[in-house]
């Protein structure tokens, strides 16, 4: 609430505002007397002022935590109202005028019911103060799957909100996206998640997985499920084998989608149409989502999304199976990853061991030859004369190169399993992702130098396919 600006006490007339004072004596005393009126008039104005100031911002700090208390309120009863599965007040908050904007919210909130969601409540994402007019409220939905979020993580809105006058209620007239700011932040916080799109979604859960769809794609998830659950279990079987002492998801929220238009949309908007068949978009825990906690983890969580019309893995071929494995091998060791590593392509770990690792898993921990990426791939490797180093990030996307790239890290994976053991292979991965440069890790892990390790990888990739 506003209010108005204290006036300041007016301070007496000073001295020379009076008439003329009679001639000075020769014993100063009159002197004395205008000094000492000067004196007083100043501290009345001095006191004055100091009180005015206190005033101002004793009701200026009021009116502050008044606006804030009175948003928390509000939120917790949006909170409760979820709980309880109260409609009516779910949707009090919100222009009752607006019918697009009451339908979404409508939409949202039988969405929302039908996860599930172990937690689920809305907080204030940084400070506002309700005041009147019109002001925007960052709003934190944080929730967690029941038994697949290791923790909370957040979702970020825009609330849009008016007040007509001091006593009127808080209305949300307008529900977006949040924007975060800071490196890598361009993209809307996990905004829209599949429940946010105002149509009906389905949800088909197994053990260790739950498919969240537009109802529209209910059958195609029913289909998949077991697939998605064969591969969360097959995955979870060789990172146990794997001896790696690291806590890791052991569930996952996967998202299926039609287009490439639809899978560059959940959860983020990106910039350009992915050519991905998949993604597994990390999430940090609530709390951290701006990266002010350097001590918090970077990632709580991933999302998966999944294109069931790719042609490669789904319309034109039988590899439903590989693209489950390889996006939840992401998820999987996307909570190792180091806070501030990942922010560009350039800083995060090497994607050959990233797109290697999940290539590894995708094919069942098999050689890299029995992959449908061979023939293409040892190609283009005798037109480089057998020559090849491991590919750096920088050149990660060369036009044309992209699939013999995943090619040459699952090489490498193998290489590593057949030469050191399996194990080494989950252990290099979880000490890359954790932020040490990979040379150092091939010491530690390995005994042996980065160029030790690509001479070696080398020679056996080109006596592999010769």
């Amino acid at each position: 609430m506003t209010e108005g600006h204290p006036s300041v006490p007016s301070p007496p007339a000073p001295p020379w505002a009076q008439p003329p004072a009679p001639p000075p004596r020769k014993s100063g005393r009159g002197l004395w007397v205008a000094l000492g009126a000067i004196a007083v008039a100043l501290l009345v104005l001095l006191v004055g002022s100091v009180v005015a100031v206190s005033v101002y911002l004793d009701r200026s700090s009021s009116t502050t935590a008044e606006g804030s208390d009175e948003i928390d309120r509000l939120l917790a009863e949006h909170t409760r109202a979820l709980r309880e599965r109260d409609l009516a007040a779910y949707l009090a908050p919100f222009d009752a005028g607006d019918k697009d904007l009451v339908a979404r919210q409508t939409a949202l909130f039988h969405n929302l019911t039908r996860l599930p969601l172990a937690e689920a409540r809305y907080e204030e994402f940084g400070a506002s103060t309700a005041t009147e007019g019109t002001f925007d409220v960052r709003v934190s939905f944080v929730h967690r799957f029941d038994g697949m979020d290791p923790t909370p993580v957040e979702e970020l809105y825009k609330w849009t909100v008016t007040r007509t006058d001091a006593d009127a209620p808080l209305k949300v007239t307008a529900v977006g996206g949040a924007l975060v700011d800071g490196p890598a932040r361009d993209m809307t916080t996990y905004y829209p998640a599949p429940w946010d799109t105002g149509r009906p979604i389905h949800v088909e859960r197994t053990p260790h997985t739950v498919l969240v769809v537009d109802e529209s794609l209910k059958a195609e998830a029913q289909r998949y499920a077991p697939v998605a659950e064969r591969a969360a279990t097959e995955n979870a079987a060789a990172w146990k084998a794997g001896g790696v002492p690291a806590t890791v998801p052991q569930g996952f929220v996967i998202s299926l989608v039609k287009g490439k238009k639809e899978l560059g949309s959940l959860y983020r908007t990106t910039k350009e149409t992915p050519t991905e068949s998949g993604v597994a978009i990390p999430v940090p825990p609530a709390g951290a989502i701006d990266g002010a906690d350097a001590s918090a983890p970077e990632v709580g969580t991933s999302r998966v999304v999944i294109d069931v019309t790719d042609e490669y893995h789904f319309t034109k071929g039988d590899r439903e199976l590989e693209i489950f494995r390889h996006e939840l091998a992401h998820a999987i060791v996307n909570v190792l990853l180091k806070r501030g590593r990942g922010a560009t392509a350039l800083d995060g770990p090497e994607n050959w061991v990233v797109e290697g690792f999940a290539e590894y898993l995708a094919h069942g921990g098999k050689a890299f030859t029995t992959s449908d990426r061979t023939a293409d791939s040892t190609r283009i490797l005798r037109s480089y004369g057998y020559r090849q180093d491991l590919p750096g990030n920088a050149a990660w996307e060369m036009e044309g190169r992209l699939s013999y790239h995943y090619w040459l890290g699952h090489s490498a994976m193998s290489y590593i399993a057949e030469r050191h053991g399996e194990q080494k292979v989950f252990q290099l991965v979880t000490e890359h992702y954790r932020g040490t440069p990979i040379g150092d890790v091939t010491r530690s892990v390995l005994g042996m130098s980065y160029a030790d390790f690509e001479a070696g990888w080398a020679e056996h990739l080109r006596s592999a396919v010769r």
